[in-house]
């Protein structure tokens, strides 16, 4: 399942919407007349429980096991919090002021120094955030990139990248080649994180940043790098 920016956006932070929600008694009617998924309890918090899940959508909301689920998350970024004795502290935070999700932004320069090279180990240990966040029971929201943009330099694309003349974020084939390299890098962590088959509590996935008016050749690149993905095994939505 591919969502919009917009959709994604939407399904991810509308609390105006988990009110209307709340206080509808009835099954929601779709646009020719179809019965939708009523409104009714929220799935409970997830874990990675050793159970598949479903995970859809329709124009109200997100769908978890046909359950409505209004997404509220906060965003921490490990990069800029390299302690991972803290990681635990601040998703307890998260979910204590009401939250039920988490964003996690993952900057290629943070993890890659030089081409081919990605680092998941010690401070930059995803493994360990996504466990963490699944064992304090928050929905996770994957962005990896490649292009962040918060605030980062070059959108959290790697120095030794930009040095090498390559036009990011088209169809370049040798920026492809190393997007490729480190959505593959991050995709080997993230499939063990899945909240579809239970091992994990990772919702949603974020390719890109910014996308909706992007020029040909970076719609190409785009779909390119989404096909990678799901050659990856992430089945969650995007």
């Amino acid at each position: 399942m591919e969502l919009s920016r917009r959709t994604f956006t939407a399904l991810a932070g509308t609390a105006a919407l988990g009110l209307a929600l709340a206080g509808s008694g009835g099954a929601a009617t779709g646009p020719r007349g179809t019965r939708a998924v009523p409104t009714g309890p929220p799935p409970p918090p997830p874990t990675a429980d050793g159970r598949r899940h479903r995970i859809g959508h329709d124009r109200y909301s997100l769908l978890v096991d046909n359950r409505r689920l209004v997404l509220w998350s906060g965003e921490v970024h490990p990069f800029r919090l390299p302690s991972p004795s803290l990681w635990r502290d601040v998703l307890q935070k998260l979910r204590a002021h009401g939250h039920n999700a988490v964003t996690v932004p993952v900057a290629w320069n943070y993890h890659s120094p030089a081409p081919g090279e990605h680092d998941f180990s010690g401070v930059r240990d995803l493994d360990l955030f996504l466990r963490t966040a699944a064992e304090e029971r928050l929905y996770v929201v994957l962005r990896p990139g490649p292009h962040l943009g918060a605030d980062l330099d070059a959108g959290g694309l790697p120095g030794w990248l930009t040095a090498t003349g390559v036009t990011a974020r088209t169809d370049d084939p040798e920026y492809l080649r190393h997007a490729d390299a480190w959505l593959g890098a991050v995709n080997s962590v993230a499939v063990r994180h899945l909240y579809t088959a239970g091992r994990g509590t990772v919702l949603l996935y974020q390719l890109e940043d910014a996308r909706d008016a992007a020029p040909a050749e970076a719609r190409a690149a785009t779909e390119r790098l989404y096909a990678r993905l799901r050659a990856d095994r992430i089945d969650v939505p995007v």
